[in-house]
């Protein structure tokens, strides 16, 4: 373990999109900043999930073109992703558009990122272990590096880790929608040797109706009918988004959800790869990959000043302290159906994000970002998207700077 802490100005918890944009924009504005992330490589869901999707980059609009609803690092990165290898232009999905990736570009251009803030430390392969706290404020955080045990010393804070993980290590007021509530998680993985040009909305629907008698009939494992298949810009490709539905009914006591999960997961991609098969256009198929985990959608969710609700979302609220524009929308997965209901807001409409929305009620320099801002859990099936959490990260980067500025 090091002598002393490391001080920094600004340390971000989280390496997904949210703590990826907070910890570059805090360190653009001189703030020396560390940015503290569990995998070899930053991105969140969007890297470790394989979304393989930016969603909430763009407004709502029934027809037209793109346009996009943040300017700044959201905007930054659309851009340069689209521009890299396996990536492409936005496409349309309903009444907005989204921007087709692959996570190795997007990892890659999150490194990039990173390493054009000189001011930036960025620590993979780092779990969060502990940290100290006097009176309203967190002090230092203790993580755990492949080499060493280290203190990391912050003036300002950012829990971008998805789960609240900080705050609520913080005694931060918290939130957890029953897992039974909770929105699904999903599996995602890939099949190569797909005959993709067989594959027509007509075929596409039939074949998910197979996987529905299959599963009725025995065939496949429960819940591995929830099949969504997406299209990929290369040639023999197709990713698979297997939603994981019914895992908490049969949970055992002793066991934790997403070990369940991303167990049960591989087994039912593996039967629905099998069942395939037997299916002209996959004859040929196999699984390349599949995603480093599991796509939570939902989990422990900070308190914060405010609580952005589902009112505010369709309604197409703003705030006087919005520091973020959003407009996807409510996209709930939930138990007893198959796919995803959406609640749009009106053509061309948007909600703001309020700043209070990410910031802890109870712990002065505690900021939140992602998944575990301040949200209602409908309002969350909106706001918590990789597009949105790009620009809230950036103002929560830009707010932490401030805060660690004047104290």
């Amino acid at each position: 373990m090091a002598d002393g802490p490391l001080s920094y100005d600004v340390v971000v918890v989280g390496g997904g999109a949210a703590g990826l944009a907070a910890a570059v924009t805090a360190a653009r504005t001189g703030a020396r900043t560390a940015l503290v992330e569990r995998y070899g490589f930053l991105g969140g869901m969007a890297t470790a999930g394989m979304v393989s999707t930016v969603c909430g980059l763009y407004l709502t609009a029934a027809a037209g073109p793109p346009e996009p609803l943040n300017e700044g690092f959201a905007e930054d990165v659309a851009h340069r992703l689209a521009a890299m290898p396996g990536c492409g232009a936005p496409v349309r999905r309903g009444r907005t558009h989204v921007l087709p990736y692959t996570p190795f570009a997007f990892a890659c251009l999150a490194d990039e990122l990173t390493a054009s803030a000189p001011a930036l430390d960025v620590y993979l392969h780092t779990f969060l272990l502990g940290l100290e706290r006097s009176a309203q404020r967190v002090e230092t955080v203790r993580v755990a590096t492949w080499e060493r045990v280290v203190d990391l010393a912050g003036r300002a804070l950012v829990d971008a880790s998805g789960d609240a993980a900080l705050a609520h290590l913080a005694g931060a007021a918290t939130a957890t929608t029953p897992l039974a509530e909770r929105q699904l998680p999903s599996l995602v993985f890939v099949l190569q040797h797909v005959d993709t040009e067989a594959l027509g909305s007509g075929p596409r629907v039939a074949l998910l109706r197979a996987l529905v008698t299959a599963e009725q009939e025995g065939r496949l494992p429960k819940g591995a009918a929830n099949l969504a298949l997406g299209p990929s810009p290369q040639p023999g490709e197709m990713v698979c988004k297997l939603t994981l539905s019914g895992i908490t009914e049969e949970l055992p006591p002793s066991r934790d959800f997403l070990t369940v999960a991303e167990q049960e997961g591989r087994r039912r991609a593996l039967a629905v790869t099998e069942f395939l098969k037997t299916l002209p256009a996959f004859s040929r198929a196999f699984v390349s990959h599949a995603a480093p985990q599991v796509g939570v959608r939902e989990s422990r969710r900070v308190i914060g000043r405010y609580q952005l609700t589902r009112d505010d979302v369709l309604s197409g609220h703003t705030f006087d302290d919005g520091v973020a524009r959003a407009s996807w929308p409510i996209e709930l997965w939930e138990e007893g159906r198959l796919g995803a209901t959406y609640e749009w807001l009106e053509d061309r409409a948007h909600y703001d994000i309020p700043l209070r929305c990410l910031q802890a009620r109870d712990v002065e320099n505690l900021f939140v970002a992602g998944r575990c801002m301040s949200a209602t859990h409908e309002a969350l099936g909106s706001a918590r998207v990789i597009g949105t959490c790009l620009a809230a990260g950036e103002a929560v980067g830009r707010a932490a700077a401030r805060c660690a500025e004047a104290r």
